[in-house]
């Protein structure tokens, strides 16, 4: 065997799946199989493009071959499927473009995070990428300069779906310098030492030695029961055929695939034409204007079948997923919290459920009673309204220009000079209104104590062009943290009502704020 190290992508697949593995892609592909010489149990596929120089890949996936590649490797995109059978499981080993042609339902979707997870100590970690579950779906890449602590990091575990995870392998160091955990794992390391890494990623896969240095990743951990999932894409199903309840369901790429980056630039619903109308967003209407130009309405089994092609800015050959598997949606049923992100189903811990409950029930209530919501007012209006009915400085939308560039920052939306108080009044119907409220928050929080007093100066000469007559002198200096009671106001839910990671927002708002020294508080009107 070859000993020179190479990238090697591995995928652990599911028992229950190997059926439809053999069916659906390797059925059509067994001409080309190559089997692989004892002692070793498998075969290779060689996937050859157009013509030019071969990888290194393939000089040392050759030396594990019985008889030569027949096939012409020199290729500008070649790429392989290597399966092998080692203590009673079934890997794959991609080798360039192969990747793509693995099913995610074939897959165990934790194998290399998990691995990674049990070999990466907290300290040694060099790249992490989340999906942010809690306000916009969005996703999130950091990578270190050097092996650094999990701690200097921005991911946040009561909010982000950990996708890929890569570090020092300390814990097994003949995994080599750094490994990348996914779907897949990723090693740099000679073909020879495969069975020693599946030997390895068995053994820490099935292990939970991670909880002791990793112990927030189980807060949100991959569903794996089939009878919930089914009960669950049954309720999806339902929510996708109301329009009111399609509100909660939000869209974006799911571009950390199997640990595959991507960044899309325009999309396209539907069939591929020659010249296709394209869309800079991802959007649940998008989607639903394209059904309907095809007389078809959203259901769950439509989004499984209804294509969306992500190009990225060079225009090239597009992603091609799922609607399904662009979807972001969290559904509880009372007791359990359940999350759809990716294509993939989550569970949120009951203890951390709990956690995060009993976190909100114990922020206090401001020191008054404020004006109920009628429902129909603007968060503009109520601002307005209660200000008026209370006696308070109405401050919302009375902008300071501060930092780089024009940037436009609210203060607060309504202040009580008797009790100190500064409010944040929100619509928070979805996690994305909760997301808005607290990022204003904290923002406020963090300029108005600032060492530095240039925001302190610019409130002041917002209060002399509104209010003149406002004692603005307690702004000359930094005020004392807990000088000011930050009072969150929620517009039409009350705290239990609210989206899981809306809570989670809530919660972890209230703590850093706490710890910080300030009063905080939260009301439901």
């Amino acid at each position: 065997m070859s000993d020179r190290k190479i990238g090697l992508t591995i995928f652990l697949l599911k028992d229950k799946k190997l059926g439809a593995f053999e069916d659906e892609l390797i059925g059509p592909l067994r001409e080309l199989a190559i089997p692989v010489s004892e002692p070793l149990d498998g075969f290779f596929i060689p996937l050859p493009a157009a013509n030019d120089a071969a990888p290194v890949w393939v000089a040392p996936v050759g030396s594990l071959l019985a008889q030569p590649i027949g096939t012409d490797m020199e290729a500008k995109a070649p790429g392989g499927l290597l399966v092998l059978r080692h203590s009673g499981r079934t890997f794959v080993v991609t080798f360039g473009h192969a990747w793509q042609k693995l099913d995610d339902s074939w897959l165990e979707r934790d194998f290399g995070l998990r691995v990674a997870l049990n070999v990466i100590p907290r300290k040694e970690l060099v790249e992490i990428r989340a999906e942010q579950v809690f306000a916009k779906w969005h996703l999130a890449s950091e990578r270190a300069p050097r092996a650094s602590s999990v701690e200097e990091f921005g991911v946040d575990f009561d909010r982000d779906l950990v996708a890929v995870l890569e570090g020092v392998p300390s814990i097994s160091p003949s995994l080599g310098k750094t490994i990348r955990g996914s779907t897949s794992l990723k090693v740099t390391l000679p073909i020879s030492a495969l069975v020693n890494v599946f030997d390895i990623a068995l053994d820490r896969f099935g292990s939970a030695d991670y909880k002791k240095d990793w112990p927030e990743m189980d807060n949100i951990s991959p569903l794996k029961d089939e009878e919930t999932i089914y009960l669950l894409e049954e309720q999806l199903g339902i929510d996708l055929s109301d329009a009111n309840a399609r509100s909660k369901i939000a869209m974006f790429t799911p571009s950390q695939r199997k640990g595959e980056m991507f960044i899309a630039d325009s999309y396209v619903y539907g069939r591929l034409g020659k010249n296709p109308a394209s869309s800079p967003y991802l959007t649940m209407e998008g989607w639903i204007n394209s059904l309907s130009r095809s007389g078809l309405v959203p259901s769950l089994e439509v989004a499984k079948q209804s294509r969306v092609h992500a190009f990225d800015d060079s225009g090239g050959t597009p992603r091609d997923v799922s609607v399904f598997d662009c979807f972001g949606y969290e559904y509880s049923d009372g007791t359990r919290v359940y999350v759809l992100s990716s294509g993939a189903w989550y569970e949120v811990s009951i203890d951390f459920v709990q956690n995060v409950t009993d976190s909100i029930a114990r922020v206090s209530l401001p020191p008054f009673a404020l004006t109920a919501w009628n429902g129909a007012h603007s968060e503009g209006e109520y601002n307005k309204v209660c200000s008026e009915n209370h006696g308070f400085l109405n401050c919302d939308a009375k902008n300071i220009f501060f930092g780089g560039g024009r940037s436009q920052l609210e203060f607060c939306d309504m202040l009580d000079p008797n009790t100190k108080t500064l409010m944040f009044a929100k619509i928070v119907s979805k996690s994305s209104g909760m997301s808005h409220l607290t990022e204003q928050v904290r923002r406020t929080a963090q300029l108005l104590f600032s060492a530095d007093g240039a925001y302190r100066q610019k409130l002041i000469k917002l209060f002399a062009t509104h209010y003149p007559q406002f004692d603005t002198t307690w702004l000359q200096t930094r005020p004392r943290n807990g000088d000011w009671n930050f009072c969150m106001v929620s517009l039409g839910k009350r705290a239990d009502e609210l989206p899981f990671f809306a809570k989670c927002g809530l919660s972890r708002t209230c703590k850093e704020l706490a710890e910080q020294g300030h009063t905080v508080s939260y009301i439901d009107v």
